[in-house]
């Protein structure tokens, strides 16, 4: 449906095109990227001032922070960049700015989705650079002990599919260690084991969370979804989570 946006940098009046509901069904994918229908609805997550560019979820709300970034050559000439389609350039944009005043996780996630986008658009080594760049903000942050995704260990999932897709499979692996070797259960376990599986395999490719499920460290990369386990996929995303990761959740349906 339609709605009126106010532009928060520039008072621009401009129409939006909001997204009144989805559904998904499925298993998302390893870095949390939901199944169809919610799937094709990145359109709907991110807005840009036709007026401004300025780049935002919500550009009706403005820091003025922001004001000197949108300003500067990089912020430009990623609008301009004919590379990307501009669905891509406007995650990006956020990104730049969320990063700019100190929102590592809100630009590491702009950037991840900045890669989906391009994965549609089958421009393989840009979408590299962008997970790269994501898993760059998200290490850094888990340097620091602060991590990102409330339950344990889910941070560091959700990074090494990151650097995995980005080709970067021996840092990939130190993290997977890093975290096998702590009190790691369940499905974070499972995630990591079949993550080291794939790495050593070179695979660089899209898997889903339901492909960890009911396989062992041999086969699980040739595992296909069982109709009988789709069901459960959005509770089990929520507990892989937590309840308080409101971007991951909204990004899954829940």
């Amino acid at each position: 449906m339609e709605s009126s946006v106010v532009c928060g940098a520039c008072g621009h009046v401009f129409t939006w095109h909001q997204l009144a509901s989805t559904n998904t069904d499925g298993s998302p994918d390893l870095d949390t990227r939901p199944a169809e229908m919610q799937r094709s609805t990145m359109h709907a997550w991110i807005q840009r001032c036709p007026s401004c560019s300025f780049c935002a979820c919500d550009v009706a709300k403005f820091d003025e922070r922001f004001r000197e970034v949108m300003t500067q050559p990089a912020y430009k000439s990623q609008l301009a960049d004919s590379r990307y389609p501009n669905l891509t350039s406007t995650f990006i944009c956020a990104a730049i700015l969320a990063e700019s005043i100190g929102e590592r996780a809100g630009a590491g996630w702009n950037y991840l989705h900045a890669a989906w986008t391009l994965d549609d658009a089958e421009k393989g080594d840009l979408a590299r650079v962008c997970r790269g760049k994501a898993a760059d903000i998200f290490l850094a942050i888990l340097t620091e002990g602060r991590p990102f995704v409330q339950q344990p260990g889910a941070s560091e999932a959700l990074v090494t599919d990151c650097l995995r897709r980005a080709g970067r499979g021996p840092e990939a692996l130190k993290v997977i260690e890093s975290v096998l070797n702590q009190d790691c259960k369940g499905v974070i376990r499972r995630i990591l084991t079949f993550q080291r599986t794939l790495i050593e395999r070179g695979n660089t490719s899209r898997h889903l969370i339901a492909e960890t499920d009911e396989t062992t460290t041999h086969d699980a990369a040739n595992q296909t979804i069982l109709d009988g386990h789709q069901r459960g996929w959005r509770k089990r995303i929520l507990r892989f989570f937590g309840r308080n990761i409101s971007v991951v959740c909204a990004l899954v349906g829940l």
